[in-house]
């Protein structure tokens, strides 16, 4: 029972994430660049965390800390999460959406497999078997399925040399390694701060810090949009996706331990496809409404499939 309620709760986290994205995504078209709009929500996250933190447990952010413990436990996580968010952004535009998320998904299936299997930052072992190779591969099918046609064109120029699109490639596994490194790394800041919320803070707070050095570098200067391009004041709930970044992060930083690193992934994917599917259905957040076809249903199905390989067999 107890392991049904940790995979609906994996599940209700992975369908906050197309939520955050798309607030983000609406903020980025008001700035100058997607990083101003992800330092945003990573200072938003920062300043409500630190007075949660006050309020619940200031002992966890504080004298709690256990220093002892190497730097990249308290930096790490941010870094694969800012390094992913870069990095798709960059890819997207030499390899195109759908193949940047099935190269970057079989990245963090590859990476969550050893982890799991030689407990890498204390996380639980789940040595490799058959079946959950069987229910990975599973997964990048139904992820497969779920790009849709026009993503599939989106692919690199016919100008680009075959060589150049297999390094790319690469690199698109290489930075799905990250996001399984984020959670694994934020799960052993847990055990160094004593405090989920704690972890969580410093992550934010970390991140913030990286986001604001990148553009200063880029841009020379920070600037908050205010304004949209017709003199109007932006909503307030446009500058709130570090709300949803806050139960993401911390869900996962839960999750980890109770789960594995794959499972964990797997579980946050499914919600993730399950709250897409809602919002093109609905065309929330004003976007254009887009039919639940077969393809979508089938991938669906392929990934509860999968993660019944992984879990139950």
């Amino acid at each position: 029972m107890q392991i049904v309620l940790f995979l609906i709760m994996g599940t209700i986290m992975g369908m906050l994430f197309p939520i955050q994205a798309s607030i983000s995504a609406r903020l980025s078209s008001y700035s100058k660049t997607p990083l101003t709009a992800s330092f945003i929500a990573f200072s938003f996250g920062s300043v409500i965390l630190l007075i949660i933190n006050l309020i619940v447990n200031p002992r966890g952010i504080s004298v709690g800390i256990d220093f002892s413990y190497p730097l990249y436990v308290f930096i790490g996580g941010a870094i694969a999460g800012i390094g992913f968010h870069v990095a798709n952004i960059i890819l997207f535009s030499k390899l195109g959406a759908s193949v940047t998320t099935i190269i970057t998904v079989t990245g963090q299936m590859i990476v969550g497999i050893l982890i799991d299997h030689f407990e890498w930052f204390g996380v639980p072992a789940n040595p490799i078997t058959t079946t959950r190779i069987i229910g990975t591969i599973i997964m990048v099918l139904a992820i497969s399925l779920v790009q849709s046609k026009k993503q599939r064109d989106l692919t690199v120029s016919s100008e680009e040399k075959k060589d150049s699109k297999i390094i790319w490639i690469i690199l698109g596994v290489l930075a799905g390694f990250l996001p399984p490194l984020q959670t694994a790394i934020n799960g052993e800041l847990r055990v160094a701060t004593s405090s989920i919320l704690g972890a969580t803070f410093i992550s934010f707070f970390v991140g913030a810090i990286i986001l604001l050095i990148l553009i200063l570098i880029t841009k020379r200067r920070l600037e908050i949009p205010l304004y949209d391009t017709q003199k109007k004041r932006i909503p307030v709930w446009v500058y709130m996706a570090g709300i949803f970044g806050i139960f993401i992060v911390t869900g996962n930083i839960i999750l980890l331990p109770e789960l594995g690193s794959v499972l964990t992934t797997m579980i946050f994917l499914l919600g993730q496809m399950i709250m897409a599917v809602i919002i093109d259905q609905f065309g929330i957040f004003n976007l254009q409404k887009r039919k639940i076809d077969n393809r979508r249903i089938a991938a669906l199905v392929f990934t509860f499939i999968g993660i019944i390989f992984v879990k139950f067999l």
